[in-house]
């Protein structure tokens, strides 16, 4: 029992990690382009690898729950950029965008790719780590 609660407060965590992921990417997708990374996203990808890590070591799984924070960054990523793609893109200094006047960032088609392999492979981990958790190899008393 302590084991599943241990694993469910690891994935809390690196789904915490996974939305200040998501906010710091925010700021980086402005209407200039894709920005460097800020603070916020080195900081969290820093602390999703730590629990990824840790995950790893407790439960001897290579990529132990980082479908987690992939889900929670490639999931509104991928709805955001899914917009219709006959908007021109947006100039440097574009006026506010209304109704009548509308257009998408730079680089939301790249955006769009890239949180679809996201989302494919955390849904793949998802299936895989519950797989192994409803499956587990059973210990009989007297094995090693």
């Amino acid at each position: 029992m302590l084991n599943l609660v241990t694993w469910f407060l690891a994935r809390i965590l690196q789904a915490l990690a996974g939305f200040f992921l998501f906010y710091g990417i925010e700021g980086m997708l402005t209407s200039r382009g894709l920005q460097p990374p800020n603070v916020l996203v080195l900081a969290a990808v820093l602390v999703i690898g730590l629990l990824g890590a840790a995950a790893w070591r407790s439960e001897h799984r290579p990529v132990g729950g980082l479908w987690v924070a992939g889900l929670v960054v490639g999931l509104p990523l991928l709805l955001q950029s899914a917009t219709p793609t006959s908007a021109p893109v947006c100039p440097p200094d574009h006026p506010p965008l209304t109704e009548t006047y509308n257009c998408i960032p730079p680089g939301a088609p790249v955006v769009l790719a890239i949180s679809s392999v996201v989302l494919l492979l955390s849904f793949a981990g998802a299936v895989v780590e519950l797989r192994g958790l409803i499956v587990r190899p059973r210990t009989f008393a007297g094995s090693s």
